[in-house]
């Protein structure tokens, strides 16, 4: 990046910034920008504008939150943007409306070597199909055909980068020793498991690293063993009580049962 841009200027000399996050998703608000085709997060001067402009969603049940980034993490918030595939920031300050492209205010990092760790560190393309579709999906609404067609088209998108992505599955092996047997290791691990309201059992895996790393926060002190696994490999590793799966349960929090998955294999599989 040659120089600061006007916006990052801006950013610098602002004591907190505030996002629109989508409640479908529990991430920024994503839109596509109708001119530039750009995909966008909404960014705000102060909390009032936030609220007056999610009004406005809210008269399309798309229901969304302000959150707030402090001034000191603004650069850091905005190079997470770039590994959650967003390419544009539209900052609102009362009448003024500014549009900069991500690249232009951040150097992006390396993405593609992000991508192709042993553990993938980023998944971007999974990240924003899933965004798209989940902030549709979840919007109570009666739906038109055109609208039928939009949201078969926005999973059509996300099925094909589930099918692309590398997956990580994960275990806690704190009790687990060297001397173990491999039954004996098998009993003392942990494997995390999430429920549903209704009691069924789902098994939690991961799109990236930091997906992972939100999900295992609190827990402290743990030895944890990551394991990168295909699309097809996904329900070798679901635990036996589990209906399936629940993808990123800190993130957009997608459940797909196993008779899901095979679904989707056959719809959208290359």
């Amino acid at each position: 990046m040659a120089e600061t841009s006007f916006l990052l200027k801006k950013f610098e000399m602002t004591a907190d910034l505030y996002v629109l996050y989508s409640q479908a998703t529990r991430l920024p608000y994503v839109e596509c920008d109708e001119e530039t085709f750009e995909d966008c997060i909404l960014m705000f001067s102060d909390q009032n504008e936030v609220q007056k402009c999610a009004k406005k969603y809210t008269e399309k049940k798309i229901l969304l939150a302000a959150g707030q980034v402090p001034g000191k993490n603004i650069k850091n918030f905005l190079a997470s943007m770039h590994c959650l595939g967003i390419n544009a920031i539209r900052y609102i300050d009362g009448d003024t409306v500014i549009k900069e492209e991500l690249s232009n205010m951040i150097t992006p990092p390396d993405l593609e070597a992000m991508r192709n760790e042993k553990i993938p560190r980023v998944n971007p393309e999974m990240q924003l199909t899933a965004m798209y579709f989940m902030q549709e999906l979840r919007r109570p609404i009666e739906r038109t055909l055109e609208e039928k067609k939009n949201i078969k088209e926005l999973e059509e998108e996300m099925a094909v980068n589930m099918m692309r992505s590398r997956w990580i599955v994960c275990a806690d092996i704190t009790d687990v020793t060297d001397d173990m047997s491999r039954e004996e290791a098998g009993k003392k691990m942990k494997l995390p498991y999430v429920k549903t309201k209704d009691g069924s059992v789902f098994q939690p895996i991961f799109s990236d690293f930091a997906e992972c790393q939100k999900f295992n926060q609190g827990n402290t002190g743990a030895k944890l063993r990551l394991l990168p696994i295909t699309y097809d490999e996904i329900k070798k590793y679901i635990i036996r009580e589990a209906k399936g799966v629940c993808i990123n349960p800190k993130g957009f929090n997608l459940f797909l049962t196993t008779e899901q998955l095979d679904k989707m294999k056959e719809q959208y599989g290359e």
